[in-house]
């Protein structure tokens, strides 16, 4: 078995969606632990802000797999719909950005709505170059990312992975 991260993020009816999200998720992949809810600005284009959360996972599949298998079909129940534009405001996103000791989405060291929530999943582990500590890396973005910790909102609202 291998453990995976697995990024969620909504910035249409985002509150309800990555809940939403998440719970599909549940059904379909042990998710051993989830982050705090972040609401951080779009990127790439202009566009309603993100609620963005990450969970840690435990699968025998490849990242491909789940991509193509578990996590486009439920960005598809959700609603999502695919445009050439891909900063176009969406109602769920999926991504895998880790597997095992992998970084799959190398934009992880430098984007807000990934280091944040991926920070308190993993918080020690380290950048292959500077060898700074995910924490120690979201503690110097956090100030000036325009990122903030949505305080009591829960991403499960009930039965919270172990």
């Amino acid at each position: 078995m291998t453990e995976v991260v697995i990024l969620l993020g909504s910035n249409i009816n985002p509150a309800e969606n990555i809940r939403r999200g998440a719970i599909e998720l549940c059904k379909q992949i042990p998710v051993l632990r989830s982050s705090s809810v972040w609401l951080t600005p779009a990127i790439g284009a202009s566009g309603p802000d993100f609620y963005n959360a990450a969970v840690l996972c435990e699968t025998d599949q490849t990242a491909d797999y789940l991509k193509f298998n578990l996590l486009r079909p439920i960005e598809e129940k959700l609603g999502r719909v695919r445009t050439s534009n891909k900063y176009a405001p969406r109602t769920l996103d999926l991504d895998v950005i880790m597997s095992g000791s992998s970084v799959l989405e190398p934009r992880l060291w430098e984007t807000a709505f990934m280091l944040l929530p991926v920070s308190e999943l993993i918080p020690d582990f380290s950048h292959p170059t500077s060898g700074e500590s995910l924490s120690v890396l979201a503690k110097k973005m956090a100030p000036g990312s325009g990122a903030i910790r949505i305080e009591n909102f829960p991403l499960f609202l009930e039965n919270e992975p172990d």
